[in-house]
């Protein structure tokens, strides 16, 4: 596909928590919000994936999930529960000979966006190139202009998704780093233009991987998640692979 990741690092892999235990269960139906309901009650959601917000899009992922109830699964959950009680899985078909990751049902056929942020640890790294590969034919979502990153550089449709989950693609121009955060710059105004915030504890992550304001700058890159308002649009990355590096020559220093 001719991309890499941040850093051009892999990325690192708890093979221990990747490999953890799997649980069969079954498969119920769906919640009113689309969470998955598993044998004996328990809510899930799916580990690495987000759904269209609203349209028909989401009717058509949810619907595909439906398609599956009843049907045995294995379940590798995350520890503990989010503040609505669900538990963080990867669940895969359990009645398959090649057991078919739910995650990779949705996004392989553009039924769901990667998305990686509420992840302590990332588990499919083939996640990424499948989305490519159904963005480029145009399969699903994708068909459609609101789903398909936005160009940051010239700030068009930025402030009209402001709370949304999305998906933009520019160039560092900058790079700050401070105490607690380090901010990617993409335009010549930071007060104004679009920026990156990237936590302490995310920047840490980085360097490990070789990812330094020094390797950033200059730099086309995708990333993902909440667009925010924070003097203009803003996006927080909490896990490194919520930045991708696009191909193309850096910016001469």
């Amino acid at each position: 596909m001719g991309r890499e990741r941040a850093g051009q690092a892999q990325p690192r892999h708890d093979r221990a928590a990747c490999a953890g235990e799997s649980v069969p269960g079954r498969l119920r139906g769906l919640t009113a919000q689309g969470d998955l309901v598993l044998e004996g009650g328990a809510t899930a959601r799916l580990a690495g994936v987000r759904l269209p917000a609203e349209g028909p899009h989401r009717d058509e992922a949810l619907a595909w999930l439906r398609a599956q109830a009843g049907r045995e699964v294995l379940i590798q959950a995350e520890p503990g529960r989010d503040r609505w009680n669900r538990m963080q899985a990867r669940i895969r078909l359990a009645d398959e000979a090649n057991p078919l990751d739910l995650t990779q049902g949705l996004i392989e056929p553009g039924l769901g966006m990667v998305d990686p942020g509420a992840m302590d640890t990332v588990c499919g790294p083939e996640w990424l190139s499948l989305e490519e590969t159904a963005r480029a034919r145009g399969l699903g979502l994708w068909r459609d202009d609101r789903y398909k990153p936005l160009d940051v550089e010239s700030g068009a449709g930025l402030p009209d998704r402001i709370g949304d989950f999305a998906l933009v693609e520019g160039r560092i121009r900058s790079v700050g780093e401070r105490a607690q955060r380090t901010y990617l710059n993409f335009g010549g105004h930071w007060a104004e233009d679009f920026t990156i915030i990237v936590p302490k504890k995310t920047w840490k992550l980085m360097t490990d991987r070789g990812v330094t304001a020094a390797t950033l700058k200059g730099q086309r890159i995708r990333a993902r998640g909440i667009l925010e308002s924070w003097q203009g649009a803003s996006l927080t990355v909490v896990v490194p692979e919520m930045i991708e590096r696009l191909p193309g020559d850096r910016l001469p220093r």
